[in-house]
């Protein structure tokens, strides 16, 4: 919710970022209930995907954590032990950015995992707020987001170069308030591997984007470079991507972006997206390394796309119920203006 009566700002300013960001029951049409100023309900909300239901509580010991009611399918003890083995891994990691599992639990046959919940917003809802216009992204500032993201996985794959993470979905991406990106659910990826499942069921049933295989597809870095452009793809069209759209409609989709109105760069996105998502049958990405380093070469420099970022971070403030969400942009403009 934004503020509209502060008198510290001049009031064509704040009619602007109004325009840009309204105030308005954003749980209503995201799924999430978005804590605004004076509320007192602690219910936490329940979101369902592929994975489970998910809901976020606070752990008198750790704070504000994500719990996660697995499907059957990830529920069975072999997927188990495969999820307990990588959070392992993951937990005992020194430069652990990927979340940390707080514990896994057992109930008859449900499997639950509670993990630390970074304080952001997940791009499930930034794009579910995109498609029912709840905010509004220049397609400059829709790059910038995409950059995040690209950047947070080319980071991983840097620090960790032989480990993949398995599932980059919107729902393990959260959008922090700086405008930085941090992934989680990282300890999927062998457990959905195990299940021995072809490429279109792993993206009817958890949204997961693979490369073509002759065999049963492998969860590996070239693997998430293939998420990775599914999850940028959805960033260009404003939305999440349909069950029915991948991979049959996805060579189309992505010949026919147009973000920015600009066509030197728009062509270069779409040649990216089709490097990415591995259209062609050749591998132009082995690891998120390569892709981070050929998308951020499409972009202006990152001192010439300041506004774009600050912008970002109004929006990803608006969607986490920030009361006063253009102070972020409003704190950069006489510098903007003075350069």
């Amino acid at each position: 919710m934004i503020d509209a009566g502060s008198n510290s700002r001049s009031l064509n300013h704040e009619r602007a970022i109004l325009q840009r960001f309204p105030s308005c029951a954003v749980g209503a049409t995201v799924a999430r209930a978005v804590k605004m100023a004076g509320e007192t309900d602690h219910t936490p909300s329940v979101t369902e995907d592929g994975f489970g239901a998910r809901s976020v509580i606070v752990d008198s010991q750790h704070g504000r954590i994500e719990r996660l009611d697995l499907t059957p399918a990830l529920s069975a003890p072999a997927s188990e032990q495969a999820i307990r083995a990588r959070a392992a891994y993951h937990n005992s990691l020194e430069d652990n950015r990927l979340g940390r599992v707080v514990r896994i639990s057992r109930k008859g046959e449900s499997l639950s995992v509670f993990s630390t919940s970074p304080d952001g917003v997940p791009l499930s809802e930034l794009l579910a707020a995109l498609e029912f216009n709840t905010i509004s992204l220049s397609g400059e500032e829709l790059l910038e987001l995409a950059a995040s993201i690209v950047t947070a996985l080319g980071r991983m794959h840097e620090r960790m170069p032989t480990i993949a993470h398995g599932a980059v979905t919107p729902s393990h991406i959260v959008l922090q308030r700086d405008g930085s990106t941090v992934l989680t659910g990282a300890m999927f990826g062998d457990a959905l591997q195990a299940l021995q499942l072809s490429r279109e069921h792993l993206w009817r049933d958890f949204g997961i984007a693979l490369p073509a295989s002759a065999t049963t597809p492998r969860f590996d870095q070239r693997g998430d470079v293939s998420q990775l452009g599914a999850v940028v793809l959805a960033i260009t069209q404003r939305r999440s991507l349909r069950s029915d759209e991948y991979p049959k409609n996805t060579q189309e989709m992505a010949m026919s972006v147009s973000v920015t109105g600009n066509p030197i760069t728009d062509s270069k996105v779409r040649t990216w997206l089709q490097d990415a998502i591995q259209l062609h049958g050749r591998v132009s990405f082995s690891s998120g390394i390569d892709a981070a380093r050929a998308f951020h070469e499409a972009l202006r420099a990152p001192a010439e796309r300041m506004l774009e970022a600050l912008t970002l971070q109004a929006a990803i403030r608006q969607l986490c119920g920030d009361a006063d969400s253009s102070a972020v942009i409003e704190g950069i403009l006489p510098h903007q203006r003075a350069s």
